[in-house]
């Protein structure tokens, strides 16, 4: 079961109890798995994207998880149901126990495991305990990581509150463990704020700004930098969304509002696509970013940047709400997506829960609602968006910090900018470490990815919708 989403959601809860009970329906003795699962079916033929499918008669004494996934349309990845009193519905995962995320490698000439970390988050006890991206992890609990024993490695990182990780450094084309790491869990959700730099080339100025979410507040914290860039007089964008699993609609159209030439609160930018209930609804970017109120599209304006291209990072770990800024930003200016085909998550859900007083079913869950189209009716990218040109981040190790210029899909994208070595830079709060020239990485061809947490996290997120 997919993780329960730690983002303050600005969605609307709707009523799912509101049509009267069938004559011919039994009266379900509460919290009985038949009473639970007509609730989850009645609430499914109301909203979910597939209700025509659904079953005219279901088994319903089966426990609510398992009945949930058998009525499931065949073509859904994504909805998930959850019990929130229940940590067995929704996964634990080394980002919200210890603040960090990896990727699980073969290294090609020794067919030896490592868990590559790719991002630590601040004020995690990953950061406290000094955990880098780019770090490597041979063993766990002295137990060394091997192909055929991934899940059990895994869980073995994940089965207490504390870890004691074998580290390993990559130098010179070789790995060689390097010391001992004792970890202790933490207790509140860590998250990744926005790293941000100014580079200058040739009196060009260049703004690259790495964002982890699209979590609700997420775009008043990029007002500043915002500001900033359009005072330095940034003439080109590097957007890195290469690990951003999504979040909410209103925060992608609020940051699309502050890239092209053009763009005005009428400008149309989402169409919702749903049921017979749900219909088909058009939404202005000025209506999708200041839902809710909390963002004045006037200072979305004030710090528009009027380009006509942007380049985007982005891998398999770019989902959800990343994709539909992709896809959303398209009709207005020229894009380029530089990495990996992304995810694929062309639908939104909100959230459904039992609004009866008193509520008799405490199980929640986020069904796939809409599919999602662009202001030219573009959608369908259920299989990924391709990159423009695909370039590969494990292709060179170790990886290096966001935003140094010698990270393999960021060198491209400077390069299709024409970026000159002699390049200086101006950083932004957070400061990034950054290598502007002169470094030579350690190569490693065809690195096998056996796992990726950022891609697990990435499944389990979904756009979030007010409507």
């Amino acid at each position: 079961m997919k993780i329960k989403s730690l983002y303050v959601c600005a969605v609307m809860v709707l009523f799912c109890w509101g049509c009267k009970k069938d004559k011919n329906t039994p009266d379900y003795p509460e919290g009985s798995n038949e009473q639970i699962n007509t609730w989850i079916l009645d609430s499914l033929r109301k909203y979910y994207y597939w209700s025509d499918a659904l079953p005219k008669k279901a088994v319903l004494g089966q426990a609510p998880l398992s009945f949930f996934n058998s009525i499931r349309n065949a073509e859904d990845r994504f909805s998930w149901l959850y019990l929130p009193s229940d940590a067995s519905t929704f996964a634990i995962s080394s980002r919200a126990l210890y603040g960090f995320d990896y990727a699980i490698i073969e290294e090609p000439r020794t067919h030896q495991v490592y868990a590559v970390i790719k991002s630590v988050l601040k004020g995690s006890p990953a950061e406290r305990y000094g955990l880098k991206r780019g770090d490597c992890i041979r063993k766990i609990n002295g137990i060394a990581w091997t192909k055929d024993r991934l899940t059990a490695m895994e869980k073995e990182m994940l089965s207490g509150r504390a870890a004691q990780l074998t580290l390993a450094k990559y130098r010179d084309g070789v790995f060689y463990e390097d010391r001992e790491l004792n970890i202790l869990a933490g207790l509140t959700p860590y998250a990744q704020p926005a790293i941000s730099q100014i580079l200058e080339n040739g009196g060009k100025k260049i703004g690259y700004l790495y964002l982890d979410d699209f979590s609700a507040g997420t775009v008043n914290a990029l007002l500043p930098i915002f500001s900033q860039f359009k005072s330095a007089g940034v003439s080109e964008l590097l957007l890195d969304l290469r690990y951003n699993s999504g979040g909410e609609v209103s925060e992608a159209a609020a940051l699309c509002a502050m890239i092209p030439t053009g763009i005005t609160a009428q400008s149309p930018f989402i169409t919702y696509k749903g049921n017979k209930n749900g219909g088909s609804r058009n939404e202005s970017i000025g209506a999708a970013a200041t839902y809710g109120h909390l963002i004045d599209f006037n200072a979305l304006q004030q710090r528009n940047l009027g380009l006509s291209r942007v380049f985007i990072l982005a891998t398999a770990a770019t989902a959800s709400a990343a994709e539909l800024m992709i896809n959303n930003l398209k009709p207005y200016i020229q894009l380029k997506v530089i990495g990996e085909r992304t995810l694929g998550k062309d639908e939104a859900s909100f959230l459904i829960d039992d609004q009866r007083k008193p509520k008799k079913v405490a199980w929640e869950m986020y069904p796939i609602i809409y599919k999602l189209f662009n202001a030219n009716g573009q959608g369908g990218y259920h299989h990924g968006i391709p990159p423009d040109l695909q370039v590969d981040e494990f292709a060179e190790l170790p990886l290096l910090p966001f935003g140094d210029l010698n990270d393999p899909l960021l060198k491209t994208a400077l390069n299709q900018i024409g970026l000159e070595k002699s390049t200086a830079k101006t950083s932004l709060s957070p400061p990034t470490i950054m290598t502007i020239a002169g470094k030579s990485l350690n190569s490693i061809s065809k690195t096998l990815i056996l796992s990726d947490t950022h891609q697990d996290k990435a499944a389990g997120s979904l756009v979030f919708t007010h409507r």
